[in-house]
């Protein structure tokens, strides 16, 4: 029997096509959250990919995380929040913030305790500086593409157009869904049409994303 005042704990669900369900996630999680007395908040998106930073119930978790809503929040796998380890970084930084925990069962990860708790917080800034190390490596990689394509003759529009930060950022979106629209490019990075559209070409002639 769940307590009158046991924590509030998300339970974050998520698949990438409509045709997949949430069960074994849902199943599991929940079993976890009663085990531990936990008081369960179901947020679920449909259809999304892990490399879409913008998700409807990711949003909502993360706003209710920063309102105080929440303590803890679970997921089946790390990969079920984001494939990509600068969303990643950001997300844990936030949970950092608002001391909220982070419980993955199945890889071992158990921040509940509090992110004031030593290790508890070890282990979140242990995952954000991996993060954080793999941006670097991108970013180093994209210096050494525009270095080898300026070497080429290859240019990108106006110089100033497009940032560093920005054309790391667009690597690794690609990267992980070369799919990827460029509606959804110039969304993500602040970008014109024009101008996401020329760096989605730029990259992809220029091999960044082999």
């Amino acid at each position: 029997m769940i307590a009158v005042n046991s924590p509030k704990v998300a339970i974050y669900l998520r698949v990438s096509t409509d045709d997949q369900n949430t069960d074994l996630q849902r199943s599991e999680l929940l079993t976890q959250a009663s085990l531990r007395g936990w008081t369960p908040v179901i947020y679920e998106d449909h259809g999304m990919s892990g490399a879409d930073f913008d998700r409807p119930a990711l949003n909502q978790l993360l706003a209710d995380a920063d309102a105080g809503r929440l303590k803890v929040i679970m997921a089946w796998k790390l990969d079920r929040i984001g494939r990509s380890t600068q969303h990643l970084a950001g997300i844990i930084n936030r949970l950092l913030r608002s001391d909220v925990g982070l419980v993955v069962p199945s890889q071992g990860i158990d921040t509940s305790a509090g992110s004031m708790n030593p290790a508890s917080k070890l282990q979140l800034n242990v995952l954000a500086a991996v993060a954080e190390f793999e941006r670097d490596l991108i970013r180093e990689r994209t210096k050494a593409g525009l270095r080898a394509a300026k070497a080429r003759g290859v240019r990108l529009g106006r110089e100033t157009v497009v940032t560093e930060a920005q054309r790391a950022i667009a690597q690794e979106i690609l990267q992980h869904n070369p799919d990827t629209s460029v509606t959804s490019l110039s969304k993500r990075l602040g970008l014109s049409l024009g101008t996401a559209s020329r760096l989605k070409a730029f990259m992809s002639r220029s091999h960044f994303l082999m």
